[in-house]
């Protein structure tokens, strides 16, 4: 008998009714089931091997991921005593799986290996637990290089990953595969539209399973892609939705993990009382889990919040907070975070001293080749802030040369990454900085451009942005003409174009939300052929005519 036919045959009643419990979200009480069945008395060796991973497995979704490396460690070492065995797999994966959401990269590659190898050593009759195997270990693979930022090799394992778990039909693990390619999609390829089509449906599918971690996960991505889209309400309805289920479940980490991102919304919405209240609630949770590295994410919004709200005495006071977690933890990643984070503050001096420290320490954070491109955009763009803000206080033109070549980096991270929404806002910068060279027409194209790759890819609310700006350019065409004619100051120029508008919207709100549609009645619909002649014409408003002929002949000169 193969072992697939061996787990079902044997699997006991209390282990079917602990899978049960947790489909339902029901953590605690599958635990406390599994802790009475194995003090019923010896069990087998089997038994105890699955007992263990269904609690390890618990552990993960209760985001308990010590604990649950821990216990896979323990049973993997058990598992041994049964030979080779599917059950040292998923002891490996839940392993490698802990490891990566942990930031303990430097095993990971070896554990998914050993496990690859371990099963090409079984039979491989391609039976459903071989093939759910194959699944976990390429879903395991594609998370751990969207992890490392290989945004390529990440999604080609999670396809195949999702190939596989189609053939199977499990939803909720078809639901964790859609996902994962979602968040890849959109925050290391740029590509919201597809993100958005996968993130949907892997709520559909995760709603099919009713397994509620699945659902609060699929909805916290779909809540992160409708933000980086600029549907900040949609986003916030979404990302409460998955507060709610997360709070059924008792799981503190997704509920911090909600928290602090909605805040980051409410930021970027102006909402700052709302954002504070909830950035508060995501560090006291993640304090209590001792959750160290989300607190540094957490501090990082809380720095931006205090700033955009002015109260930079505390964020001062957030600042050291950030700095002694950094010497904690000694990780790059935080460093960074912690650097970008004191030249916010120093940008914030009144004092060219310490606008001159935060250049400083921007310029020697993009010297580092290996910075992520995300960390690398949002450091090149406070050095474009601080260059505008030194532009307008000395006029010297050779910061338009630093600033154009600051330019091209983001559009060249831009390019590279797939990055669209980064391309957008780019070619929108530039079209300012056209503006101040009086080059209409360059801006013109600029402007026609960004909004071109806004369109294709779904960033609504950034096609709207740019489509308000050439519109306002074409309401003020005359007066930069007269401009261009008259030689005007560079600081006429530099209001006219509102460029320190433009870099706030990239640097706090990233959207702007479109203002309050009116509803426009029709008037008139008048079908007209080439030579001007009415073919078909009707008046939609009570009491006005007008003389269809005369008015074709007008239409069509």
């Amino acid at each position: 008998m193969d072992e697939e036919k061996l787990i079902e045959k044997n699997k006991p009643e209390e282990l079917i009714l602990a899978e049960q419990l947790i489909d339902e979200g029901k953590y605690d009480d599958a635990l406390q089931l599994m802790i009475n069945f194995e003090e019923t008395g010896e069990l087998p060796l089997y038994e105890i091997v699955s007992c263990n991973l269904l609690k390890s497995s618990i552990l993960h979704y209760q985001c308990l991921y010590e604990n649950s490396l821990k216990l896979a460690e323990e049973t993997y070492d058990m598992s041994l005593g049964l030979g080779k065995s599917l059950l040292s797999v998923d002891a490996l994966m839940w392993m490698a799986n802990a490891l990566i959401i942990l930031f303990r990269l430097d095993k990971v590659k070896d554990i998914i290996k050993q496990g690859e190898e371990l099963l090409k050593t079984l039979p491989q009759e391609l039976t459903k637990a071989y093939k759910q195997r194959e699944a976990f270990i390429a879903f395991v693979k594609g998370r751990f290089y969207y992890r490392i930022g290989d945004a390529d090799r990440a999604l080609k394992h999670l396809e195949h990953s999702l190939a596989k778990r189609e053939e199977l039909g499990i939803k909720h693990e078809i639901a964790q595969s859609l996902s994962e390619m979602a968040i890849t999609l959109c925050l290391h390829k740029g590509e919201a539209d597809r993100a958005l089509k996968y993130a949907e449906r892997s709520l559909a599918l995760a709603k099919e399973s009713s397994k509620k971690y699945y659902i609060a996960n699929s909805l916290h991505i779909l809540a992160m892609i409708y933000s980086l889209q600029g549907e900040l309400d949609r986003s916030i309805r979404f990302y409460e939705q998955s507060l709610a289920i997360f709070k059924k479940l008792n799981n503190r980490d997704g509920m911090a993990w909600d928290l602090n991102n909605v805040a980051n919304c409410y930021r970027m919405k102006g909402k700052l009382d709302r954002a504070l209240e909830c950035i508060e609630q995501a560090i006291a949770l993640n304090r209590e889990l001792g959750k160290l590295h989300e607190l540094t994410n957490n501090h990082d919004f809380l720095i931006r919040i205090l700033i955009d709200k002015g109260d930079i005495e505390r964020a001062q006071i957030s600042l050291h907070d950030m700095e002694r977690l950094n010497s904690q933890l000694n990780d790059k990643e935080i460093n960074f975070v912690y650097l970008f984070d004191k030249a916010l503050v120093l940008k914030t001096s009144p004092r060219a001293i310490k606008r001159g420290k935060a250049e400083e320490i921007l310029k020697q954070l993009l010297k580092d080749e290996n910075l992520c491109y995300v960390d690398r955009y949002h450091a090149l763009l406070i050095s474009c802030e601080l260059l505008l803000t030194e532009l307008r206080m000395t006029h010297d033109l050779d910061v338009l040369d630093e600033l154009t070549q600051f330019i091209g980096q983001l559009l060249d991270i831009a390019e590279k990454t797939h990055s669209y929404w980064i391309m957008g806002e780019t070619y929108l910068l530039q079209a300012k900085l056209a503006l101040l060279s009086l080059d209409l027409k360059e801006t013109r194209r600029l402007l026609t451009q960004g909004q071109q790759v806004a369109e294709k890819y779904g960033l609504k609310m950034l096609a709207r942005k740019i489509s308000n700006e050439h519109d306002e350019l074409l309401k003020q065409m005359t007066i930069w003409e007269n401009l261009k004619k008259s030689e005007a100051t560079l600081n006429e120029r530099l209001k006219l174009a509102r460029l320190n508008e433009q870099m706030d919207n990239m640097l706090r709100k990233h959207v702007v939300e479109p203002d309050e549609i009116q509803e426009e009645e029709s008037v008139v619909i008048l079908i007209i052929s080439k030579g001007g002649n009415p073919i078909f014409s009707q008046s939609f408003e009570e009491g006005w005519s007008f003389q269809d002929h005369l008015f074709g002949g007008f239409l069509s000169a």
